[in-house]
């Protein structure tokens, strides 16, 4: 027998205790044999012993699959030496014979348990063989009729033992059933073991009278059923050999178009073998049988087949699923079983695929079944699936080692998975037994097949970064939220350790706008500059390195062009010298042709967003960003203890301005003292136009004291302005202030406009009271 395992430790344990069985009692039988030999008849023991292992080294191959028998006619003359010697004699020529069997003659040596296993099967086949030799005979051992009884009673025995105990290692060995071996591999040799046995009747007859030249005759047929037996075998042989290539072929073009759909996935072929070897290790260990376990590792090949039911965009979504989304998923086992269904694989695949989806808690879908429900091989591939997914890289979450993805298996053992087979897989994991072999590989385990996948899921990639970055067309994202998008797309595609945008036109230069990376502040500091020259200029920082030592020494630009007007330009940068290829470039034309478009609109975008925030007339912020940033600012005080400064501020007498030099004169004065104001207070404070006359100016964090000197400067600085309504006249501005603070004033910011609100009109009250009443800050023209 030849067993698939090359080593005695590599057989599964309960065929290592089969084999072990059997040379042990093999060995038991031979010994007992061995003190029983009388050697009455030496000369005929010496010349069937030679004759026995001349016979056993013609030995026929008989291809069983993975596991392989040897078939001989040295079972004629093992019946030959019961006939004439008796069971003692036949069990040492039995030995003798079964280890040249599997020493001489052999294409490939074979380890000692096959040896010991084979000699050990055929003492022990000889010894019960025997058991009713003696009977059968009777008292009269060389009559005719007796051997002719003789060898229909120990014939059939003989067969059924030697064949059961070699149909037992192989079943064991292949996780088959013994009886499915025994009658598919075994049953049609019946009849040689019957002519051998109908021979050796003749021969026992012709020894014990002398009849030594008819022995001669026994050759003859002995050749003729050596030869139709290997006439037989051989093209058995080839019709196998025909079989097992058309299916190679069939599971070769399957596992190659699976794999393709896969990586136009984003999976990739590690991450499917993975599954498969899982799969295999946890079939292995719930004891399926080798066609049970491979309709397993096929399933594992095309569970997510069905996929290509499913829309794009939602297979690569980085956030998680709506509802209406995640329905739309759960047609994929179903699509995937259909697909399936009428390929003739010789095993449920269609069904796997259609339940591995299933949970143990009955929650799954798409059937909802429950616990032993679901068939066994969809319970073994939805684990076998989770454990590997675990372990690769997701948009949404990095890949977990294999201990990480054990532990979220015991954590959902019981509710999505089998408890049992999680437990097995575990167990299995955990123990140094050798992994289940990976499954064949086909082209797709070469480099160019490997290459060809990249290049596939390069192309999706591709693809899905230019449909997300067409996305932000139809979002309201300013520059900075639409350059993260753009550059975290960009670099699945092209790897770089910089990014930078430059906006602008050919005529007044272009001014980098946003940058990431290394470099950024020399990339921001830069002036304007024509795009020729940004095209070729690489960034330093302020020692001239990166910060990690690394000198930014490769550029990629592209110019982003808008309907037919250049707008700006994209501007890659690395570490590395000539990092970018003709590929790189390529893709990232296609890239900038769809970011031309978002940057566009994100410029617009903004612009309208500071218009809608702006006043028109001052350009200063209006009430609703005056709003938008108190509350920004109110919250943060409340939670850091801090304080706000409302100053209402009021132009006076602007309306005499404009009854005297008009409405232009008045909206000058009002962008004027709106000039002023925004030059006088800090950056970090905010000023804005309230209403008609009244602006209003948010002061963070400051004392009673520092407020009441920023009124004062305010209002100096104000009343210091040269206004003129009309050219030669000049007006001397002045503006009323009172001031409010948060929480000492108020807690909300009605309450504090109405504090500030009354002490700015007390103000304004006191200021006008010491006035002439005829526009005494009026100036007459100069001379």
């Amino acid at each position: 027998m030849k067993a698939d395992a090359p080593t005695f430790g590599s057989l599964l344990p309960r065929a290592r205790a089969y084999v072990a069985a059997v040379v042990v009692a093999g060995a038991g039988c031979l010994v007992a044999a061995a003190w029983q030999v009388r050697l009455e008849h030496a000369g005929l023991f010496a010349g069937l012993l030679a004759l026995a292992v001349a016979i056993s080294a013609m030995k026929i191959e008989l291809p069983l699959g993975r596991s392989q028998s040897n078939l001989s006619l040295s079972h004629a003359v093992n019946f030959w030496a019961l006939f004439a010697l008796g069971p003692a004699e036949t069990v040492c020529i039995a030995s003798v014979s079964a280890w040249a069997q599997c020493t001489l003659r052999v294409g490939e040596r074979n380890p000692l348990h096959r040896i010991l296993f084979s000699m050990g099967s055929l003492t022990l086949t000889v010894s019960i063989a025997s058991l009713p030799l003696a009977l059968a005979l009777g008292p009269d051992g060389s009559n005719i009729a007796a051997l002719v009884r003789a060898a229909a009673v120990v014939a059939p025995l003989y067969f059924f033992v030697n064949t059961a105990l070699v149909a037992g290692a192989i079943a064991l060995s292949t996780r088959q059933p013994v009886v499915q071996v025994w009658r598919r591999n075994f049953l049609w040799s019946a009849p040689s073991y019957l002519a051998g046995a109908a021979l050796a009747a003749f021969a026992a007859a012709a020894s014990a009278r002398g009849w030594f030249a008819w022995l001669a005759l026994l050759a003859v047929p002995l050749y003729l059923v050596f030869r139709s037996y290997h006439t037989v075998v051989a093209r058995l042989r080839e019709e196998q050999d025909e079989t097992r290539r058309a299916m190679d072929v069939q599971l070769a073009t399957i596992e190659a178009l699976a794999l393709a759909i896969e990586a136009k996935a984003g999976s990739t072929p590690v991450h499917i073998q993975s599954i498969q070897q899982y799969a295999a290790i946890l079939g292995e260990a719930a004891g399926l049988s080798d066609a049970d376990v491979q309709a397993v590792r096929t399933a594992a090949l095309l569970h997510d087949i069905g996929n290509m039911a499913v829309p794009e965009h939602i297979l690569s979504k980085p956030e998680p699923l709506t509802p209406e989304e995640f329905e739309r998923v759960k047609i994929h086992p179903r699509a995937g079983a259909e697909i399936l269904r009428n390929v003739p694989f010789g095993a449920p695949v269609a069904e796997l695929v259609l339940c591995h989806h299933e949970r143990w808690d009955g929650l799954g879908y798409p059937a909802g079944l429950r616990g032993e429900e679901i068939p066994l091989g969809a319970r073994i591939l939805a684990i076998a699936d989770c454990c590997s997914t675990l372990q690769t890289d997701r948009p949404y979450r990095p890949a977990r080692t294999e201990a990480a993805a054990a532990a979220v298996l015991c954590e959902y053992a019981g509710t999505s998975f089998d408890p049992a087979l999680v437990d097995l897989l575990i167990a299995r994991l955990h123990s140094p037994a050798p992994a289940a072999d990976a499954p064949p590989g086909g082209a797709w385990t070469r480099r160019e097949g490997m290459d060809v996948l990249q290049d596939i899921a390069g192309t999706h990639r591709e693809e899905q970064a230019l449909y997300e970055i067409a996305q932000a067309l139809g979002s309201s994202l300013g520059i900075d939220g639409a350059m993260t998008l753009i550059q975290d797309k960009v670099r699945r595609l092209v790897p770089f350790v910089t990014c930078a945008l430059f906006l602008g036109d050919d005529t007044a230069g272009y001014v980098c706008r946003y940058a990431h990376g290394l470099g950024t502040e020399a990339l921001l500091d830069w002036g304007p500059a024509p795009w020729s020259e940004i095209a070729f200029r690489l960034p330093s920082c302020a020692d001239g390195r990166g910060a990690h030592g690394d000198e930014l020494t490769s550029l990629l630009p592209c110019r982003l062009v808008f309907e037919g007007r250049a707008i700006g330009g994209l501007v890659l940068y690395h570490t590395v010298p000539g990092s970018f290829t003709d590929e790189h470039r390529r893709v990232f034309a296609r890239v900038s042709e769809q970011t031309a478009a978002v940057i566009f609109n994100s410029k617009r975008f903004e612009q309208t967003e500071h218009e809608s925030h702006t006043d028109p007339l001052t350009g200063l912020a209006n009430r609703r960003s005056l709003d938008r940033q108190f509350a920004a600012g109110l919250e943060r005080a409340r939670q850091s203890e801090g304080t706000i400064s409302v100053i209402v501020l009021d132009l006076d007498r602007l309306k005499e301005i404009n009854d005297t030099y008009g409405h232009e004169a008045g909206d000058r004065a009002l962008r004027a003292v709106g000039a002023v104001l925004r030059a006088t207070v800090r950056k970090n404070d905010l000023c804005a136009r309230f209403a008609g006359d009244e602006y209003v100016v948010l002061l963070w964090d400051c004392g009673p004291d520092y407020e009441a000197r920023r009124v004062l400067e305010l209002q100096r600085a104000v009343g210091a302005y040269p206004f003129e309504p009309r050219p030669g006249v000049c007006v001397s501005l002045s503006i009323s202030a009172g001031a409010a603070r948060f929480p000492v004033n108020g807690t909300t910011f009605e309450e504090l406009l109405a504090a500030a609100d009354e002490r700015m009109y007390r103000d304004k009250a006191s200021r006008r009271s010491r006035s002439s009443g005829r526009l005494p800050f009026l100036q007459h023209e100069r001379a």
